[in-house]
C-alpha cells in the first residue's frame, strides 16, 4: 500500500507560472481586448493585428509554462491548448492584412471555420486532461491506496474535478458547433448557432466557478472573480445575436465587440493580479 505524505499549505498555494508566462498571457489578453475596441463599426486592420498579436502572446505564455503543465495535464493536452491559441491568432491575420475582407462572406466563413477548429482543440485539451485524471486515479487505486495522493504525485495531479473538466470541454465543443452552424450565414439555424455560442461561454464560466475553491488558494479570489465576470460578459455579448441574428436590431454587433474587449481586458487584469501574488510569494520565500 502506498504511503500517504501530507503536502504543506505553502506548496498547495504556490503559483508555478513564471512572471514571463503571466506577463505574456496578461499582455496578450490586453492586446486582444484593445483590438476588439478598435474593431466595432468599421473594419480596423490595427484592431485585427492586435488580436493576432494578443493570441500569439497567449500561445507563448502556455509554451513558457509547458513543462509544469505537461507534468500535470499531459503533453497532448498542452499541445492542443497551444494550437488553439495559435489558430485564434491565425484567424485574425487575413483581416489585419486587408480589413475589407470582413465584408466578404468567404472570409467570414474562413473566420468561423478557424474559430471552430480552435474551439475543438480547446475541447480536446480539456477532455485529454480529464482522461489523464481518470487514468491516474484508476492506477492510484489499483495500488491499494484509498485515494490520498503522495507528495510526489501532487505536482502531476489534475486537481480540477471531473464536473469542471467535462463542463469546460462541453462548453468548447458547443462553441465549435455554433461556429460551424454560422458558416454561410447560418440561414434559419443562425439563431441556434448564436444560442450555442452563448451557452458555451456560460458552461466555461461554470467550469471555472466549480474549481474556484482550489484556484483561489493560489491565484487569489479577486483574480478569479474578474476572470469569471469576463466569461459571463462573453456570454452576454452574444445574446443580442440570439434575439436578432441579422444584427439589425437596436443592439448591433458593435456592442458585441465592446463586450468582448472588456472581457479580454478583465482577463488581462486577472493575470496581472496573479503575477503580483507570484511576486509576493517569491518575496516571502526569500525572506524566509
Amino acid at each position: 500500500m502506498a504511503t500517504t505524505v501530507m503536502v504543506n499549505e505553502e506548496e498547495r498555494t504556490k503559483i508555478h507560472a513564471s512572471q514571463f508566462s503571466l506577463a505574456c498571457g496578461g499582455l496578450g489578453l490586453v492586446f486582444a481586448g484593445i483590438g476588439c475596441f478598435l474593431s466595432p463599426g468599421t473594419p480596423s486592420g490595427p484592431g485585427y493585428l492586435l488580436g493576432a498579436l494578443g493570441f500569439m502572446l497567449i500561445a507563448v505564455a502556455i509554451i513558457a509554462h509547458v513543462e509544469h503543465l505537461s507534468r500535470r495535464l499531459g503533453r497532448p493536452a498542452v499541445v492542443f491548448a497551444i494550437v488553439s491559441a495559435v489558430l485564434l491568432a491565425v484567424d485574425n491575420v487575413p483581416m489585419a492584412l486587408e480589413p475589407s475582407r470582413t465584408a466578404d462572406s468567404g472570409w467570414i466563413d474562413y473566420w468561423n471555420y478557424v474559430l471552430a477548429a480552435a474551439a475543438l482543440c480547446a475541447a480536446a485539451s480539456v477532455a485529454l486532461a480529464a482522461m489523464r485524471k481518470e487514468a491516474r486515479l484508476v492506477a492510484h487505486l489499483a495500488q491499494g491506496n484509498s485515494g490520498a495522493y503522495a507528495a510526489e504525485d501532487f505536482h502531476t495531479t489534475v486537481h480540477a474535478s471531473f464536473f469542471s473538466l467535462v463542463t469546460g470541454a462541453l462548453g468548447f465543443l458547443l462553441m465549435a458547433i455554433g461556429s460551424l452552424i454560422l458558416i454561410g450565414g447560418g440561414g434559419p439555424a443562425a439563431r441556434l448557432g448564436w444560442i450555442l455560442q452563448t451557452i458555451s461561454w456560460v458552461l466555461i464560466a461554470v467550469a471555472i466557478i466549480a474549481h474556484l475553491g482550489h484556484l483561489s488558494r493560489s491565484v487569489g479570489r479577486l483574480a478569479l472573480v474578474l476572470a469569471v465576470i469576463g466569461l459571463i460578459l462573453n456570454a452576454l455579448a452574444t445574446l443580442p445575436a440570439c434575439i436578432d441574428p441579422s444584427g439589425a436590431g437596436p443592439i448591433g454587433p458593435e456592442v458585441q465587440w465592446i463586450a468582448w474587449g472588456i472581457a479580454d481586458i478583465l482577463g488581462g487584469i486577472s493575470a496581472a493580479l496573479v503575477a503580483v501574488s507570484r511576486r509576493a510569494q517569491d518575496a516571502g520565500r526569500a525572506v524566509a
